[in-house]
Formats: structure tokens, sequence, C-alpha cells
């Protein structure tokens, strides 16, 4: 799928990018939103920016999103787990 967006000109120049690192940029960025909205798993976030997944992991850690999550219940069934070891 292919999606167009209408950039202002002065937009690369604003930012110091060329055209090619705004691209990256505008992918990572609703990459990060997404996944920390729930709307992509990390996998398919990673997919979306064409990296890595350990590398879009260090993206979501530059960006304080959290790449693991637990509720109460799974936290303490996780803790209760690591006590029987």
């Amino acid at each position: 799928m292919q999606v167009t967006l209408n950039i202002p000109d002065f937009t690369p120049l604003t930012l110091n990018n060329d055209l090619q690192e705004l691209k990256k940029t505008i992918k990572l960025s609703s990459a990060l939103m997404l996944f920390k909205n729930g709307k992509l798993s990390i996998e398919q976030a990673s997919d979306f920016t064409d990296m890595a997944l350990y590398d879009f992991m260090t993206e979501c850690s530059k960006n304080n999103i959290a790449v693991i999550s637990y509720d109460d219940a799974e936290l303490a069934n996780e803790l209760q787990m690591m006590q029987t070891l």
C-alpha cells in the first residue's frame, strides 16, 4: 500500500533532513505511535519501519515506550513462577 502526503517544501530544510531521512522519520514516528497505542504489535511496527526488531526496540527505549507490559495479574503470576525456581 502506498500513502501520499503533501509536505511543504520547507519541511526537509527545517528538519535538516533530505527527503529519504524525512520519509524514515515519518515512518518511525508513525510506527512508534501505533505501537504505543496498541494498534500494531512490535513485530508489525518494526516491519512498518523496515527496521530490525531490536533496532525498533531501541527506538522505543529512546522514546520511553515500554516494549513489555504486564498487567497486575500477569506480573504477580510471573513473580510467583520465579519464586518456585
